[in-house]
């Protein structure tokens, strides 16, 4: 069985006690009854369970690849791990608690429910039971067959994804306290504080699994930061670097600048232990931050994340935006509208030309103050190569790369790694 360690995020309190908090972050060892806990700034904060303290394991649904013998096999998202969970033998039961009546109506009248916000059980309910809530008897999914289901009220429900949107489920019962291991899982924890303690009530788990399973200790750390287009190049870039590099990347879409510095810190994880250090760090926000960012923020953004960053002493890569193919509107001027009382700049949206005349320039006036940072220029390459390898990806109307587009990406940043590392180390 794997060992999992799990995170959780706090805040100072302000009195002496502060009641009904939920927060979530990193954990760092403290003692069998407590730890510290790294928030999204940094601070550690003493975090302490009782032998009232509920767990649970909050899961993404989709990334269940079968529940047979109470067994689930768990793939951790944006892992190349698996977790196995053993469940107990007692009967399941659930409560799904829906945000308006119209939702429980719509679920009563089709028999059918999203598995996103389930809380399944083999103790007692856990808190929170609404006039919109449905409990009742659970049954796990029989592989793809058979979706997972919960008898209400004599009714029987249909428990699937069939319908898309988000899939995060809890279970309680399973796991305890003693799951709470440092360093390599996320949680989020609801309670009280006590002072400058927050005492938990329940802390639901997020295995994120361990960074340093797989590696190679003879072989440099690399950790790539980006959106779905580093999900594209992935392959291609692991086949590059394979035998030369321990490669990892979040577990999730980076998304836009702003959740790059409301994570960076997690992302990073416990660096300044052995083992869990980073030589080379690329990173990447784009294409998210078109429309909805502006200039100021995003570049405000960008030093805030680059100032964790050089805190691990890896060397430090910035990877251009990709374009936005023609099969898109052309750029037009940039907006100027309000923001939080003053006038700021927005870049017009996913727009073909879009990161040329804005997202790209706006990233390159940050890095000009960084010179320590290089450049791995991924739109000027797909530029460069309009009219052979990228030439039916610039008439799409698809951000994304598939095949040799992909690669070819995952191959240009492999060689930029691998030539700032030889600057100063000699690769196997």
């Amino acid at each position: 069985m794997m060992k999992f360690m799990f995170a959780f995020i706090v805040v100072l309190a302000q009195i002496s006690i502060t009641a009904g908090q939920t927060v979530s972050g990193l954990v760092i060892p403290l003692d069998d009854h407590s730890m510290y806990v790294r928030d999204s700034v940094g601070k550690q904060i003493e975090v302490k369970w009782t032998a009232k303290t509920r767990v649970a394991i909050r899961l993404n649904y989709r990334k269940v690849e079968t529940v047979l013998n109470n067994t689930i096999r768990y793939n951790i998202d944006a892992s190349r791990e698996k977790m196995v969970i053993a469940l107990p033998k007692a009967q399941a039961m659930a409560r799904r608690t829906f945000r308006r009546d119209k939702e429980l109506g719509d679920a009563k009248s089709e028999k059918w429910m999203s598995s996103h916000g389930l809380q399944i059980y083999y103790g007692k309910p856990p808190a929170g039971e609404e006039k919109t809530s449905l409990s009742g008897k659970f049954t796990f999914a029989q592989g793809r067959s058979k979706p997972a289901s919960m008898l209400a009220d004599g009714r029987k429900y249909e428990i699937s994804m069939k319908k898309g949107g988000q899939t995060q489920v809890l279970i309680y019962d399973v796991w305890t306290t003693k799951n709470c291991k440092p360093f390599v899982n996320q949680a989020a924890v609801i309670g009280s504080y006590k002072g400058e303690t927050l005492i938990a009530d329940e802390i639901h788990l997020t295995p994120i699994g361990d960074q340093t399973s797989l590696d190679d200790p003879k072989l440099p750390r690399y950790l790539f930061i980006g959106d779905s287009i580093s999900g594209n190049y992935d392959k291609g870039l692991r086949a590059a670097l394979k035998g030369k590099f321990n490669l990892h990347h979040p577990p999730t879409n980076c998304g836009p600048s702003s959740s790059g510095r409301k994570n960076i810190l997690s992302w990073l994880g416990a660096y300044k232990q052995k083992g869990r250090h980073w030589d080379v760090i690329s990173f990447n926000h784009g294409h998210w931050d078109a429309g909805r960012t502006c200039k100021t923020d995003y570049q405000a953004n960008l030093e805030y994340i680059i100032a964790q960053l050089k805190k691990t002493n890896a060397k430090l890569i910035w990877v251009t935006t990709c374009p936005v193919p023609r099969g898109y509107p052309q750029a037009g001027p940039a907006v100027i509208k309000d923001n939080k009382g003053k006038k700021e700049t927005w870049a017009p949206g996913r727009t073909s030309g879009v990161m040329e005349k804005y997202i790209n320039p706006w990233a390159l006036e940050v890095m000009k103050k960084h010179p320590e940072i290089t450049i791995c220029d991924q739109w000027r390459f797909v530029k460069d190569h309009a009219g052979d390898i990228y030439k039916e990806w610039w008439k799409s109307k698809n951000v994304h790369f598939r095949g040799e587009n992909a690669a070819a990406l995952g191959e240009l940043l492999a060689r930029h790694v691998e030539k700032v590392m030889k600057q100063t180390t000699k690769l196997p």
